[in-house]
């Protein structure tokens, strides 16, 4: 049997528009526009830019508390491969919207860390407006000679995260 690739799209899944946040503040922010490259012959964003804010999002919040998102040296280097990712898109998003994409870390669990997204659109009629929601969870990971190897969570990373 042939093995799964790290990425999976889970498609029939509970609807994430029925979860509620895990707080009413999340953990991290992070505004745009919607550039004209990133939507499709409709006008309308195109769902794979979705994936892209959410990551975007996810290495500015481990930025901002200084986790590293990859370290490399002579021996082993370590990283954070998604496991899953999930969205459901709620409302089209256009050229020149602002959105806010907003992430709550959700679990930490021996070496895996999940993450809820929720993608408001700021602008427009009605005020601000829930777009999308999604989950990533990441493995923390250590290359050693070629091979990837799920890794425990340094406490020190686990704090930062809190």
């Amino acid at each position: 049997m042939e093995a799964l690739s790290p990425l999976i799209f889970l498609l029939s899944v509970p609807s994430l528009s029925s979860v509620v946040s895990p707080s009413k503040n999340p953990g991290f922010r992070q505004q745009r526009a919607v550039e004209f490259h990133e939507t499709d012959a409709a006008g309308l964003v195109h769902f794979t830019n979705l994936f892209r804010w959410m990551e975007a999002a996810e290495l500015a919040f481990l930025h901002e508390r200084d986790v590293p998102v990859l370290a490399v040296d002579s021996v082993k280097n370590s990283g954070w491969p998604r496991a899953a990712v999930r969205a459901e898109f709620l409302a089209p998003l256009r050229f020149g919207d602002t959105v806010e994409t907003r992430l709550w870390v959700v679990k930490i669990g021996r070496s895996s860390i999940q993450y809820r997204f929720e993608i408001w659109r700021l602008n427009g009629r009605g005020g601000p407006h829930l777009s999308a929601t999604g989950e990533i969870t990441t493995v923390h990971v250590t290359r050693t000679r070629g091979k990837l190897q799920p890794a425990p969570l340094p406490a020190a990373i686990r704090k930062k995260l809190k």
